[in-house]
């Protein structure tokens, strides 16, 4: 699978080349911590939450869709590479840095480069020494259903009406910054969203659902409880009002 490719030993153990590693919380598996991935990962795509009813006198469940994903979990089989007496050492060290969070950090991995997760490592570390100088290990990680473009976290501003294509099929849930004043109402497709009393500028995040600038909420400013989303495609946005300009971080998305 590519995950061995040009290793050669050396004092330290090995040099690597095109080594198949994870990134999570900004250190990268085998650059940081000696570990590489040998076994390519699975591709897990999350369950839709759906609830099935019985009722009595009435053949077949009544099907409930709860309108969203169920995490997923990620694995991967890596192998440390440290010499014996190193191997403890480097068993604290991985321990800290998966450890070391207690909310989601993001996950990425060099099968598919352009995307991360929202990721919490999950269960025990155990290293096991194996064929002296190799350690074995199964992380898992606790993820949100969604991976995340790369290219999708990078904001853009607009200044007039424009159209916005969302590359990816999933719907996205956007960090919005408004910079104007007064009542303001923003349009995306045929969904609209109004603002009263907007002073210099408005912040809203979708995905958390909630509406701020700077440190102080702002949803007292809103008149809407559904927040503005970006469709798989073409999105046509505009506004009324004293508008200056409209920073969007799309945070495009994909299962």
């Amino acid at each position: 699978n590519g995950s061995r490719r040009g290793i050669h030993k050396t004092t330290r153990g090995c040099v690597c080349v095109n080594v198949n590693q994870f990134i999570y919380n900004g250190k990268r598996s085998y650059d940081d911590m000696d570990l590489i991935i040998t076994e390519t990962p699975a591709i897990v795509a999350p369950e839709r939450d759906i609830s099935f009813t019985s009722i009595p006198g009435k053949s077949g469940d009544v099907i409930s869709d709860n309108g969203r994903y169920k995490n997923i979990e990620k694995e991967y089989r890596v192998t440390a590479i440290a010499d014996p007496f190193d191997m403890p050492l480097l068993a604290k060290k991985i321990t800290a840095w998966l450890q070391s969070e207690a909310g989601y950090g993001l996950l990425s991995d060099t099968y598919d480069p352009n995307y991360f997760y929202y990721a919490r490592y999950t269960g025990k570390i155990s290293i096991a020494d194996k064929m002296r100088l190799l350690g074995a290990a199964t992380l898992k990680f606790y993820c949100k259903p969604f991976k995340y473009s790369f290219e999708g976290q990078k904001a853009f501003s607009i200044t007039t009406a424009a159209t916005v294509i969302n590359p990816e099929g999933c719907e996205a849930t956007p960090y919005i910054k408004i910079t104007g004043s007064g009542d303001i109402t923003l349009s995306i497709n045929n969904a609209s969203f109004a603002f009263v009393g907007v002073d210099e500028y408005i912040e809203v995040d979708s995905e958390m659902m909630i509406a701020f600038k700077g440190t102080a909420l702002q949803n007292n400013k809103t008149l809407f409880t559904d927040f503005p989303k970006l469709s798989p495609g073409t999105n046509n946005i505009s506004w009324t009002g004293a508008v200056a300009s409209v920073e969007i971080v799309p945070r495009w998305c994909a299962l």
